[in-house]
């Protein structure tokens, strides 16, 4: 039954015109916000922290719009899932903008690259526009259940042109490609292991994955930030930048700078388009944990 419902949606969202497709996600989003006090506290939560640390509002009508906007925003993520497949790859730039490619394609060309983001906007579309120029990256992806709710969503992830690994499986994969020259993408955000290094973001102390920098540092691979943000009804906007790699000659020294920078990036990034951070839906500092009961 779950199935048959998923396979109507994709369905109706591949034929909806864009402007109602994306009015519905709204009405779905808000839905979500009303009927999910648990999900929306947590969500304030943590958008609280960034509004304090980078001089939003963090009452009132403001930030309550902001909050709207992110369960909205996260509802546009799943229409996405559903619309990219079917852009046509010979249009694809039409629906995304990345007025640095040149220069990303020169800095990734003969050599291991890793493309990393935080949980922000949504590079799903970007996936399917480098497809366009004959790239197929591999990317981790995280389990969820049912299963065929995961396997529904997998088949779709990146218009159907980035390969996918479990993430309990994808070391020795994205160790494999890198080694073949490719180009791996990770969301490096969230520190699902619970064993990250240690950081502040806005003002408060996590964990974040370091993963992406060791990956970097041993394979001395191109290391690109970059955000797709959505900018209209199927319209998306994506930039970033090469960031050059600590060489002191001790790698665990090296991890550990790299992983800062990255965490900073992250926070600049978070902190400039908060209502498209989805890494709000889940606990990100470990003492809002607490925020997780009746959080599924």
């Amino acid at each position: 039954m779950l199935r048959l419902a998923l396979e109507i949606a994709d369905r109706v969202a591949r034929v909806l015109p864009r402007r109602l497709a994306y009015a519905l996600a709204d009405q779905a989003g808000d839905a979500w916000r009303r009927a999910s006090p648990s999900r929306r506290r947590l969500v304030a939560a943590n958008l609280r922290r960034v509004c304090t640390a980078t001089g939003r509002p963090t009452e009132g009508a403001p930030f309550e719009a902001l909050v709207r906007d992110a369960f909205r925003n996260h509802a546009r993520y799943y229409l996405e899932l559903l619309r990219v497949p079917h852009y046509p790859l010979q249009r694809i730039d039409r629906h995304v903008d990345v007025p640095d490619w040149p220069v990303f394609r020169e800095a990734m060309t003969g050599r291991p690259s890793i493309m990393v983001s935080s949980h922000l906007g949504n590079f799903e579309p970007f996936g399917t526009f480098l497809g366009m120029h004959g790239i197929r990256p591999l990317a981790p992806i995280e389990e969820i259940r049912p299963r065929a709710l995961f396997e529904f969503l997998s088949a779709r992830r990146g218009g159907r042109r980035v390969d996918l690994v479990p993430v309990r499986r994808a070391r020795r994969a994205l160790a494999a490609r890198l080694s073949e020259g490719g180009l791996i993408g990770i969301i490096g955000d969230r520190d699902l292991g619970r064993d990250g290094l240690p950081v502040t973001l806005f003002g408060h102390p996590t964990t974040i994955p370091t993963g992406p920098a060791s990956l970097a540092i041993l394979y001395r691979a191109t290391l690109i930030v970059g955000r797709c943000l959505r900018i209209g009804p199927d319209r998306f906007y994506v930039n970033g930048e090469v960031i050059e790699l600590p060489d002191s000659g001790d790698r665990r020294t090296d991890v550990r700078a790299l992983t800062r920078i990255l965490a900073a990036r992250f926070e600049r990034d978070i902190g400039a388009a908060p209502d498209q951070w989805w890494g709000a839906f889940q606990p990100f500092w470990p003492d809002l944990d607490g925020h997780r009961e009746g959080v599924a």
